[in-house]
């Protein structure tokens, strides 16, 4: 093996990993059973590219499978716990000896996020901490050489080998975006009792940026039941990861709270990026291939209420 300094993707742990609960996903993906009347129309195709969320859902030891990677356990340099080496079209995956197994198993599907995202990418070993980084990795990152290496291209997977009738699984099979925006917006409506409405005409334009709203109102006991809008002059595709972004904000709505304006109004932007790790943007992503639908970037940003023009229409009452 001849892999050079500035081929390493490495993270540094100073917590033990964590993992999404399977409940989590029922709670939210459960559709009536008026959905599954609905007729199936497949537009995807039969083999798809493996995606960052794939990486938090499938097996680690089918991940290597589908990688055609080698684990070894390595002595690696100092303050690193886990690398990958790419290196003349050949995949390493290295973890340093003594590491308890969820905290191996998190390192391994972090370096193959970062690296199905950014495959063309060289890090060098200079050490950054990242406090925001999901369950206390750091990573020991760097700068791109100026010459980087083509990498290995993500693979091409058949899902339906990794996850037959498995949680993430298409619930009806493959359907068109409309067909999965109308099940996602039946989730608000009919599995959590609120409501899933387009942006209304008269709020625009809108903010630049602006993809989604979504608040809180309350019933007579206090329970807390999600309003959400999206705009619909955004394609399709985009759309349905927008409404799938909404239905995982609106099974939990504490994780609005720091993101609300003074109007308890949480502003989505448009920009998503890939799925980092376990947490809402996984949940979207999940839900939204659990409608029938292999989803975008799914990681949408949070806008800041304080850059948003005094004159913005609310979008709710």
């Amino acid at each position: 093996m001849s892999a050079r300094r500035e081929d390493w993707f490495c993270l540094n742990s100073t917590a033990k990993g964590r993992t999404m609960s399977n409940d989590s996903l029922r709670s939210v993906a459960t559709v009536d059973q008026d959905l599954a009347q609905r007729p199936v129309a497949s537009s995807a195709p039969e083999m798809t590219p493996l995606r960052t969320h794939d990486v938090w859902v499938l097996p680690v030891e089918v991940l290597l499978e589908v990688f055609k990677a080698e684990h070894r356990v390595l002595e690696l340099p100092k303050a690193a716990e886990a690398a990958l080496v790419a290196d003349e079209g050949e995949l390493w995956i290295l973890t340093a000896p003594g590491l308890e197994d969820e905290v191996r198993t998190y390192g391994i599907r972090q370096l193959l996020t970062q690296y199905i995202a950014r495959p063309r990418d060289c890090m060098t070993l200079t050490p950054r901490s990242d406090a925001n980084a999901p369950g206390g990795i750091r990573a020991v990152a760097g700068q791109a050489s100026a010459d980087p290496p083509a990498g290995i291209p993500a693979p091409v997977v058949d899902l339906g080998t990794f996850c037959p009738d498995s949680q993430w699984a298409p619930l009806h099979g493959w359907r068109s975006d409309e067909e999965v925006i109308t099940a996602l917006r039946a989730l608000i409506t009919d599995a959590l009792g609120g409501m899933a409405e387009d942006i209304p005409d008269e709020a625009y334009p809108l903010p630049e940026g602006v993809g989604a709203a979504i608040t809180f109102g309350y019933d007579k006991e206090g329970e807390g039941h999600a309003l959400v809008w999206v705009r619909k002059d955004l394609p399709s595709g985009l759309r349905a990861d927008l409404w799938g972004f909404c239905v995982a904000l609106a099974g939990f709505p504490d994780r609005i709270d720091s993101a609300a304006d003074e109007d308890g109004i949480c502003y989505i932007g448009i920009e998503g990026t890939w799925v980092p790790g376990p947490g809402t943007a996984l949940l979207a992503a999940l839900t939204v291939q659990r409608m029938g639908r292999r989803p975008g970037n799914c990681a949408f940003p949070f806008l800041r209420p304080s850059a948003m023009p005094e004159e913005v229409i609310p979008l709710a009452a």
